[in-house]
């Protein structure tokens, strides 16, 4: 059975590469649907962020590649979509704008510094450190209860397809221990966020990025979350989170058999336009 992955940068954002090479390098890996998510814009400054000029182009060269290479592979057209308390209905917006086939929608940023910056909570361990006590005084039970209740938010008023990352915040803890995922209240935090996700019937995805990238030693979410997802019966869908060709399915192998072990038996993927169960036990 062919792979799958719907979280998806090219060089529209922060990744690097045209489109048709990510293709061409998809195709190689036995990818059988594809979705690109390059990020959307902003209404502020970033350094990874599509150019809202670049829209169009991105959504051209979308349908070209879908065009040429629809006898190989199923292209989807897509985007990761911030979800920003200021500017809550993004997620929407640029559905609309773009007749998008699906939407990956994050967290990453969360309140802001005095000057009005968001506070990126997925950059460097330095901009991590400043936030958290600037913004809540070292008080790092209270940012991650902020950055879960943006979360809640988005699932509420700004429903995307796909929830990203869901604990992407716990990112730095390899290189500094701010929190335990043990502890009782992170787990209630991460808990309830998953139960919403539940009611709102959205896919939560199993992204491996943290663990090829060294950030983590488990995908996002980690076997705490999975347990949890697993016991609410939350559908999964597997990503990479990719923003070079070579890192389209890397570490897929091993997290299916992780997902396998805790108990998942199926993955959500898109055929034809339609999202449908696939068995696990049919990729390893």
């Amino acid at each position: 059975m062919p792979w799958t992955n719907y979280h998806h940068h090219c060089k529209y954002c922060d990744g690097v590469g045209e489109l048709e090479e990510h293709v061409q390098e998809a195709i190689r890996q036995n990818i059988g649907s594809l979705g690109f998510t390059s990020h959307s814009p902003v209404p502020f400054d970033t350094t990874w962020s599509m150019k809202e000029a670049d829209f169009a182009a991105y959504l051209r060269d979308l349908e070209a590649v879908k065009s040429k290479y629809s006898d190989r592979i199923e292209i989807y057209k897509g985007l990761e979509v911030d979800f920003l308390e200021k500017w809550p209905r993004q997620i929407k917006s640029w559905t609309d704008r773009g007749k998008l086939d699906f939407t990956v929608g994050s967290v990453h940023f969360v309140k802001e510094f005095d000057d009005g910056k968001p506070w990126e909570i997925d950059g460097t361990l330095e901009l991590f450190q400043k936030g958290l006590r600037e913004i809540f005084e070292g008080n790092v039970q209270k940012a991650i209860s902020s950055y879960f209740a943006l979360t809640c938010q988005m699932l509420e008023r700004d429903k995307p397809t796909i929830l990203g990352h869901v604990d992407k915040i716990k990112m730095h803890n390899s290189k500094f221990p701010f929190f335990n995922e043990a502890d009782r209240w992170y787990r209630d935090r991460l808990t309830e966020t998953l139960q919403l996700a539940k009611k709102s019937d959205v896919i939560v995805e199993v992204n491996t990025r943290g663990i090829y990238k060294k950030r983590t030693s488990e995908p996002y979410p980690g076997i705490i979350g999975l347990k949890i997802m697993r016991e609410l019966d939350i559908p999964v869908c597997l990503n990479s989170d990719a923003h070079h060709p070579s890192e389209i399915t890397k570490e897929f192998e091993q997290t299916v058999k992780l997902l396998l072990e805790i108990g998942f038996r199926e993955l959500m993927v898109l055929k034809q336009g339609q999202w449908c169960f696939v068995p696990l036990k049919g990729l390893v």
